[in-house]
């Protein structure tokens, strides 16, 4: 097998963002969007789903988060798919996708693209070598003055990612889950929620979400018996490890602190990149469709504790 071809199903912030991409690594064959049926900074436009579907060997899904599941579906019978955040909108979507994907041997994979982040990579080095002791506490804080969407609320917009590398990270089952969601500007979804979870070993997590809040913060956090590591998406150092001690009064004291130097590379290429090698291997094991119901299954808990 050459190259693998790519399509790309939706021309808006991230679907320009893939097309660029895979345009990049010389593997887009064109894009669709029903919006969009028009040649466009050189790149090929297709009149039609199915016709872009039978052009490729895999697309990637850019569309917003209620038409995943349709689309994929329909893709799912020919090629393999690479599909934003959340795969889809309820888990028992996303087990009918893992079975059309079984039956013709296609592959899912979700664009969790923080897995691929240099950051996030850094950080289980530096996890598994020991670096901040047994993981104690994991939290997040996504929070930005956005767009508010008509369907899905802050919680499936936002929190995705979050979810995805807590779950990675923690590797253990959620025992307890606690949410609470408020709808501070829009009255018919929630806008700001925080969710609390407890896990089978101990690790206890949160993670905060809003898109009201007055200024941008994507903060990621993993403390452990003997330190903590920081990636902050919007600081010009993205990661930090902070080692801590207990004096002789009992007082916790942080005794050292360093910025951690990372790669400079597009996690988005990256994931392309690892995208296009499961094409060719017929493996996908980050982010694949096990991972995705996973993280919709929290996704779901929580929407309905934040809705009794």
């Amino acid at each position: 097998m050459g190259k693998p071809k790519i399509g790309v199903v939706g021309y808006g912030y991230w679907g320009k963002n893939q097309a660029r991409v895979f345009n990049e690594l010389g593997v887009l064959e064109g894009i669709f969007d029903s919006k969009l049926i028009q040649n466009n900074n050189n790149y090929k436009f297709y009149n039609s789903l199915e016709e872009l579907i039978d052009s490729v060997d895999g697309i990637v899904i850019c569309t917003p988060a209620e038409t995943h599941y349709e689309i994929a579906k329909q893709a799912l019978k020919k090629v393999d798919v690479l599909v934003e955040k959340p795969l889809a909108l309820k888990s028992s979507e996303v087990k009918s996708l893992m079975n059309i994907e079984n039956k013709n041997n296609k592959l899912i994979m979700v664009g969790h693209q923080l897995h691929f982040h240099p950051a996030v990579l850094k950080m289980k080095k530096l996890i598994n070598s020991g670096a901040i002791g047994k993981i104690k506490w994991v939290y997040s804080n996504r929070l930005n003055m956005g767009k508010i969407r008509p369907y899905e609320n802050v919680l499936w917009s936002f929190a995705p990612h979050d979810i995805s590398l807590m779950l990675d990270f923690v590797n253990s089952k959620i025992t307890k889950t606690e949410v609470q969601g408020m709808k501070i500007i829009n009255s018919k979804i929630e806008d700001t929620s925080l969710s609390l979870f407890e896990f089978q070993n101990k690790v206890k997590s949160h993670i905060f979400v809003s898109w009201i809040h007055p200024f941008k913060e994507q903060r990621f956090i993993i403390v452990g018996s003997k330190g903590s590591v920081v990636f902050s998406d919007t600081d010009e150092d993205k990661l930090k490890i902070y080692k801590t001690k207990i004096l002789k009064s009992g007082d916790i004291n942080i005794h050292s602190y360093r910025k951690v130097k990372i790669s400079t590379k597009e996690p988005l290429k990256t994931q392309a990149e690892y995208f296009l090698k499961g094409i060719k291997n017929r493996k996908i094991k980050i982010n694949n469709s096990k991972h995705a119901l996973e993280v919709v299954s929290v996704l779901e808990e929580c929407s309905d504790k934040m809705h009794k």
